[in-house]
């Protein structure tokens, strides 16, 4: 029977990414009967091959009860998130969902598509021989997060390959969502893996309300509520008391961290690095001088949100304050007014702690950000280093 698991792994694998390759090259005129009806119907006879396969799997579920529950929190957690996001950056209504008879086709689209396969990957993972259930619940969760991404198909077909920025916005989420949803599967039942899958998969395209933020920031916003539900899930389905943990956790610093610890580890270390090198449309800035002193201090870091050139014009406004290049060194101060050359506009730029404004006019193009927050003090590191090896003040 575990042989047979791996090997229909394996065909499902295959058959999930020949379906979303398929779909990535489909004609839009076939798009409707690929989503209504190729794709379902393929998915519900994967479901039927594997319950041909194993039948019916009526061994008791100990932590079904804990892992309904972390479903129910983490459904809980999402919503709350929505608003209070909504609250402090500002929500509207969510354009996919305009009236009752655009949210019924999506039921079959992609409600039901994603159930199938959700409950394809359920009786896989549990019925699997334990000591291959952890190697094929990541294999699995590879599988499904490409079956997931719709959006890779316009990422295809755009001129635009902001691959990297893709990547974090769209990509990773989906890929941490199907981690969760394996994580779960091995513990928990079918109700909370359908509802986790439903929430991180779904929950934004079917939620009448979403936060005005940039899509990486709600990206970040994901990844901290799925790592939260996965820590729920561990401790509340983990039946050893907290000294055998404990214990656990010494044995295990001194043993490989196993595939886990390089499937978090590598994307994290790429986000941050690519973080830092103002590669999202959410990007840090350090404060090198107190030209700003009053409203931002030297020393801190502020976190920017990227303007795009063609809305520079209409997002920039006289009091703004402005991340900006020039002549080869970034600079934030206020916009203190502007001005038109042949009907182009120019902004006047002062930092606040100045006496006079600067003695050069910014052009659009230049413009870079504007600022979200201010964390104080984060940035003196990076003053020491770059006093020590010759950095531009």
């Amino acid at each position: 029977m575990a042989k047979l698991g791996l090997i229909y792994t394996g065909i499902t694998c295959v058959v999930l990414i020949l379906v979303q390759t398929t779909f990535f090259f489909v004609p839009p005129s076939l798009l409707a009967i690929f989503r209504w009806g190729i794709r379902p119907g393929i998915y519900a006879l994967l479901l039927l091959g594997v319950v041909a396969f194993f039948g019916k799997d009526s061994r008791p579920i100990r932590k079904a009860y804990h892992s309904n529950i972390v479903a129910i929190i983490g459904l809980l957690l999402f919503g709350s998130m929505i608003i209070i996001v909504s609250v402090i950056f500002g929500g509207g209504r969510n354009a996919m969902m305009p009236s009752f008879w655009m949210i019924l086709p999506n039921l079959w689209t992609m409600i039901l598509p994603l159930c199938l396969v959700e409950t394809v990957r359920y009786r896989l993972i549990k019925n699997t021989d334990k000591n291959n259930r952890i190697w094929i619940a990541f294999l699995l969760s590879f599988a499904f997060a490409f079956a997931n991404l719709d959006e890779l198909r316009m990422a295809l077909n755009s001129e635009n390959h902001e691959w990297i920025s893709f990547f974090f916005e769209s990509i990773l989420p989906v890929l941490t969502a199907s981690i969760l949803v394996s994580i779960i599967a091995i513990n928990g039942s079918l109700f909370s893996v359908l509802l986790i899958s439903f929430v991180y998969n779904l929950g934004g395209t079917f939620s009448p309300l979403l936060p005005s933020i940039d899509r990486i920031a709600w990206s970040l916003v994901l990844y901290g509520m799925m790592f939260a539900v996965g820590i729920l899930n561990y401790y509340l389905t983990d039946d050893n008391s907290a000294a055998q943990r404990k214990r656990v956790a010494r044995t295990v610093k001194h043993t490989s961290g196993g595939p886990a610890k390089y499937i978090i580890g590598i994307p994290v270390s790429i986000f941050t690095i690519a973080f830092f090198l103002q590669v999202f449309a959410i990007y840090p800035v350090v404060i090198l001088t107190g030209s700003m002193t009053g409203y931002i201090d030297m020393g801190s870091m502020v976190i920017m949100r990227r303007i795009p050139p063609d809305e520079t014009l209409h997002r920039v406004q006289v009091g703004d304050v402005l991340h900006y290049r020039f002549r080869g060194i970034e600079v934030v101060h206020r916009v203190r007014d502007f001005t038109y050359d042949n009907d182009v506009r120019f902004y006047v730029t002062q930092g606040d702690a100045n006496e006079f404004p600067d003695p050069d006019l910014l052009a659009m193009e230049d413009v870079l950000g504007t600022p979200i927050f201010t964390i104080p003090f984060v940035g003196y590191p990076n003053i020491i280093f770059r006093s020590i090896f010759g950095g531009i003040f």
